[in-house]
């Protein structure tokens, strides 16, 4: 069975479990416990080894998240790393002419694009310190998270004329890298006391302490033996649909 039909079906039934148990309450009357989905978008800047291999990027993902009465919670979140900015420009040069050009299977000039991909899941755990806000609920919030993230260069062939850089062939070039990360946020939540305006936006500083693992570099022509340690560092901005139950027991988003 494909291993994102199991997530994502894993995530719905967590999502529906907890609407089960939270009857709809008044946000500004006091801390309460508020189940959410997440939609977060980020914008960062590259450090450690990444800045030598790419530039600025953007991640877009979704999550879920359980705060408690406490104002601590936790969730778990799922994102894509996307960018245009690659720096290591010498990905394929073992199959470039002189000029720096590749030459697709009719003797043209292949139009060659690189892009930065990736993604990064991890577990959150964060406080709500209500100094600041509507209610008790919304203030300034850390958030401390671990995950794993991975990142290469997409190498993008427009026409596919070019065997050198067929799929099975991009492995060699792609420079895959993966690893454990931690990360850090520190910003403002807000829940809004008619459901209506539920966000947060903070600063977050991701550490990814990862590895090459494909098996070979045909630049190189040997095994890679890099061990890393790429930082992101940027604007976070997150859209929260909180989850509550009506009173005739049906479930919908706010």
């Amino acid at each position: 069975m494909n291993i994102s039909i199991i997530a994502n079906n894993f995530f719905l039934v967590l999502v529906l479990f907890q609407c089960s148990l939270y009857a709809q309450e008044r946000v500004s009357d006091r801390k309460i416990r508020i189940p959410s989905v997440n939609l977060n978008a980020g914008f960062h800047l590259p450090g450690g080894d990444l800045k030598e291999r790419f530039g600025s990027s953007f991640m877009f993902g979704v999550g879920y998240q359980l705060k408690h009465e406490t104002n601590f919670y936790w969730g778990i979140e799922a994102s894509a790393l996307v960018g245009s900015d690659v720096r290591e420009l010498d990905a394929i040069e073992i199959i470039t002419v002189d000029n720096g050009d590749v030459v697709d299977v009719n003797g043209n000039i292949a139009r060659v694009r690189f892009w930065e991909r990736g993604a990064h899941s991890q577990l959150i755990l964060g406080k709500i310190i209500s100094v600041i806000g509507p209610n008790e609920n919304s203030g300034i919030f850390f958030q401390a998270g671990m995950g794993y993230l991975y990142h290469k260069i997409r190498i993008e062939d427009f026409g596919n004329a070019t065997p050198q850089l067929h799929d099975d062939l991009k492995k060699g070039y792609d420079r895959l890298c993966m690893g454990f990360t931690s990360s850090q946020v520190l910003g403002y939540r807000h829940f809004s006391n008619h459901h209506r305006i539920n966000f947060y936006i903070g600063l977050e500083f991701i550490q990814a302490f990862t590895e090459d693992v494909r098996a070979y570099d045909y630049n190189t022509k040997s095994a890679y033996q890099d061990k890393r340690l790429d930082l992101l560092s940027g604007l976070k901005f997150g859209w929260t649909l909180p989850l509550f139950q009506k009173t005739d027991n049906q479930y919908y988003y706010h």
